[in-house]
């Protein structure tokens, strides 16, 4: 079994307040094992000023893990001084077992979760609140604490005097800040809100002072900070048993994992004390493995887990939130695309990727991570993306568009949703985007929303006069693309829309072209890849970074020892033929050697041959029912011919 770890910095949308301070930015580090059989991700996310972990060693004590990874999954104790790494490792652990993707539990069922109202202004916080009841949550938690107190009292008020305790649960976050002098007093006039639970009225390690409040309250007490740092079972026990709380708070992040949450819930059980599960501000990764773990435990009552919407540059998550439920986002392409997340942050260098074969025979080809980031920032600085821009995955991950998709998002730290690729992917969103890369049969038939994003890139096949001329007034900056799997998608674009259209293709920063004797372009990117790209795409080479596109020489017709490209029959004649896929092509003749023929998609129509030379008139006109085409909707054209 191999290990490795690295480490992420996530960046809040708007600064995360709470009794302790204002946090802009947390980090996060990963460990991966890997075997054989797959690979498995873990989350350690340990929390300044409230974990037990010693930050200033962390990187050091995980360097000793990947070094045994066998010896400190097995070991119970020897990580105990370092809850959140022992966590990470037993996530990796049981995602390894379950044969990767971060599979940690099998089965996932929808969890009743709070809305979070974070510290800030009162006006911010009332802001929130609003926003999560027209949501429809049934349970709010709010932070208090670092407004005054009469503020929140007056926060607590405006809610209660709308809403009563069977419309909405409320439940308060101290974090510890109340003084033990103040503390019963605070608690009875808070008490008239009709509250499920206060947690950590005061600070952690006061057990006399817990004691006595859990026993007066007028509101029911739920440890939460006290949890964290009773490492000895021993100990848990005499604080249980000495302040008996209504209620304990589980972060299993903060406490070690899994099974020990498991025996503080035994340990709750034994005392007839209640308990909730809780995330601590992990990114979705760490988020997704107890929401499979508290879904497999079935608790009753609302549980904390709706954080991973707080960050700009999260991770692709499988979960999202309903109306107060966090639920399991059931799209064909989430194995794959944790799959490919969890083998992202791994130790390989190096990805095996396949061809589309749309052009040819499908190839298995090497691409390295350092290739990937290089086009990744290529691709940040053409467009100007930025941490926290929106984009949509709506392109299949098993080839190389959509990879770079999701590398775009993990490297730049794009707010990325990820949809069931189809024709038309934006038929049941309303939101806008930043960012969307897609096919040009994805293009048409999203024209009417199109429109709400900032920047579309359309690849995997040439943008014909039809569609042209329906994009030409859309405000949207609209470019055809030119790459393939070998380049790691694009390395030049044009734009095909608004007044900067053209039908130039200008390179991005740093890549050259030039000709071979077939007229053919050969492409010069050393950081995409070392070796010059020779291709089959027949240029017109303007400067060593811009070209314009005539076609593909392995489609060149030779009728008669005339070499004619179908590609400049089809610019033309898309003129004439409109709402209908078509293609020119060769079949073999006595007389010309090739003949030029007509392929239309659909049922017979008139044609006509304007502005056709003699030699490009095609000889024969074939009608199918429908073409054979790529998974990314390219026609396959040799395939299609034998249907003829």
């Amino acid at each position: 079994m191999k290990a490795n770890w690295l480490k992420r910095t996530l960046y809040f949308k708007r600064p995360a307040g709470t009794s302790r301070g204002v946090m802009k930015a947390r980090e996060v580090w990963y460990v991966i094992l890997s075997n054989k059989s797959g690979k498995g991700i873990g989350e350690c996310a340990p929390l300044p000023g409230l974990s037990i972990d010693q930050f200033e060693h962390i990187e050091s004590q995980l360097e000793k893990v990947c070094l045994r990874p066998n010896y400190y999954i097995k070991s119970k104790d020897a990580l105990k001084n370092f809850p959140s790494i022992r966590f990470g490792l037993e996530m990796a652990y049981l995602d390894l077992l379950n044969g990767g993707g971060q599979s940690y539990y099998s089965r996932y069922k929808p969890i009743n979760i709070n809305g979070l109202i974070w510290m800030g202004s009162s006006d911010f916080m009332i802001k929130q609140i609003e926003q999560k009841l027209q949501e429809k949550w049934k349970c709010i938690k709010i932070k208090i604490g670092s407004l005054s107190f009469e503020k929140d009292l007056e926060i607590l008020n405006l809610i209660r005097s709308k809403y009563s305790r069977s419309d909405i649960e409320l439940r308060v976050d101290a974090n510890g800040a109340f003084s033990t002098e103040e503390a019963k007093y605070k608690l009875k006039a808070l008490s008239k809100f009709d509250l499920h639970s206060i947690e950590q009225p005061i600070m952690a390690g006061q057990w006399d002072a817990l004691s006595d409040l859990c026993r007066t309250s007028p509101i029911p007490i739920a440890l939460d900070e006290e949890l964290i740092p009773l490492v000895d079972s021993s100990n848990r026990e005499k604080m249980i048993t000495k302040v008996k709380p209504q209620y304990i708070i589980l972060k299993p992040s903060l406490l070690g994992g899994f099974s020990e949450c498991e025996g503080w819930i035994a340990l709750a059980k034994k005392n007839k004390i209640g308990w909730w599960i809780t995330s601590a501000l992990e990114s979705n990764i760490g988020l997704n493995a107890i929401a499979q773990w508290t879904a497999k435990l079935k608790p009753k009552g609302y549980q904390g887990l709706g954080t991973g919407q707080l960050f700009s540059n999260n991770i692709p998550s499988p979960l999202s939130v309903n109306k107060g439920q966090l639920i399991s986002k059931a799209y064909p392409m989430i194995k794959e695309v944790q799959s490919f997340i969890s083998a992202w942050f791994s130790l390989e260098e190096s990805f095996t990727l396949s061809t589309s074969g749309s052009t040819g025979k499908p190839k298995s080809i090497f691409i390295k991570k350092e290739w990937m980031k290089y086009s990744v920032e290529l691709t940040r600085k053409t467009f100007g993306l930025e941490r926290g821009h929106s984009a949509l995955l709506c392109l299949p991950i098993n080839y190389i568009a959509g990879k770079m998709m999701l590398v775009r998002s993990l490297q730049i730290g794009l707010d990325l949703t990820i949809v069931k690729p189809s024709l038309n992917p934006l038929k049941n969103i309303e939101r806008s985007f930043d960012f969307i890369a897609m096919i040009p049969a994805q293009l048409e038939n999203s024209l009417s929303k199109i429109s709400k994003t900032n920047t579309v890139i359309v690849g995997g096949g040439r943008v014909g006069n039809p569609l042209l001329e329906k994009i030409k007034l859309i405000p949207t900056r609209i470019y055809e693309t030119y790459g393939m799997t070998e380049t790691l998608t694009h390395v030049a674009i044009k734009r095909i829309n608004g007044m900067n259209k053209t039908e130039i293709f200008s390179a991005l920063n740093g890549i050259t072209f030039e000709k071979d004797d077939r007229d053919c372009l050969i492409i010069n990117a050393k950081n995409i890849n070392p070796n010059p790209i020779i291709t089959n795409d027949m240029v017109e080479l303007i400067t060593k970074t811009t070209f314009k596109w005539i076609g593909r020489f392995d489609n060149i017709i030779n009728s008669g020892g005339i070499k004619i490209s179908p590609e400049v029959i089809e610019k033309k004649m898309s003129k004439i033929i409109k709402n209908r896929r078509f293609f020119i092509a060769a079949l073999k003749d006595r007389h010309l050697g090739e003949k030029v023929i007509l392929v239309i998609e659909g049922n017979k129509i008139n044609i006509s041959y304007i502005d056709l030379d003699k030699f490009e008139k095609p000889k024969e006109i074939y009608f199918l029912p429908k073409f054979k085409e790529s998974v990314s909707g390219k026609i396959l054209r040799k395939q299609t011919l034998l249907l003829i």
